[in-house]
């Protein structure tokens, strides 16, 4: 873990309703204002609670902000591990168009984790920013290279390739397409920010088409044909 959580007994024990109202309060005030800009005022205020009460919770600013960044962490892991292991029987660039659906509506239905996500890439503004990069692109690098390998080990993939470098492509252009649909000024032409989920996955069977060009195998009637 980048930041240490401080969250104490008292949150931990309270009710589920008040904990998520809290939460909210805190995501929303992170996600519009950023770490820095952020006012614990404005958080009590929101979750209808004490200010006393809210540094008895999480003892620090930088406490609630950890917890909030790792509870986003541990939702996006669980998020595609659902789709990884409900699709593990199909082929690799099915999962692969699965996977890419799967982040555009986490995005859609939780905005504001992807707002605070955002800040942090293009502005720096959080306690440890190279540590908290460093935790999240490390996931999903690993999660992406588990799948090439697991394709490559079934023959679904060429075998000349280098799981780690695959699994690099893969996710700069999954984090890249993700972006579009979240930012307005990273989509200046393609029109992908707020598109219907129709358009969203014409996109992603066309981008999925393109790469399994490069990368399925080379069948031997193939390989003569193009000789």
């Amino acid at each position: 873990m980048a930041i240490p959580s401080t969250e104490t007994e008292y949150f931990l024990n309270l009710a589920p309703g008040k904990q998520q109202r809290i939460l909210e309060a805190a995501i929303h005030e992170f996600a519009e204002r950023g770490y820095e800009s952020a006012s614990m005022n404005t958080v009590v205020k929101s979750a209808g609670i004490s200010k006393g009460a809210l540094f008895k919770y999480f003892r620090s600013k930088t406490g609630l902000f950890a917890f909030v960044y790792r509870m986003a962490l541990d939702q996006v892991k669980a998020y595609l591990r659902t789709v990884r292991d409900n699709s593990r029987e199909e082929n690799f660039f099915v999962r692969l168009e699965k996977i890419m659906r799967a982040g555009v509506e986490f995005i859609q239905c939780r905005p504001g984790l992807a707002r605070i996500y955002y800040r942090i890439v293009y502005t720096g503004d959080a306690p440890e920013k190279q540590k908290l990069l460093k935790d999240i692109r490390g996931e999903s690098l690993k999660f992406i290279q588990s799948l090439v390998q697991q394709a490559m080990d079934r023959n679904e993939l060429r075998p000349d390739l280098d799981p780690t470098v695959c699994a690099f492509v893969l996710e700069c252009i999954l984090d890249r397409f993700i972006q579009v649909h979240h930012l307005e000024f990273m989509d200046p032409t393609l029109k992908l920010c707020g598109a219907s989920a129709d358009t969203s996955d014409q996109w992603i069977r066309q981008i999925v088409h393109m790469i399994r060009i490069g990368l399925q195998p080379i069948s031997s009637q193939t390989r003569k044909e193009s000789s």
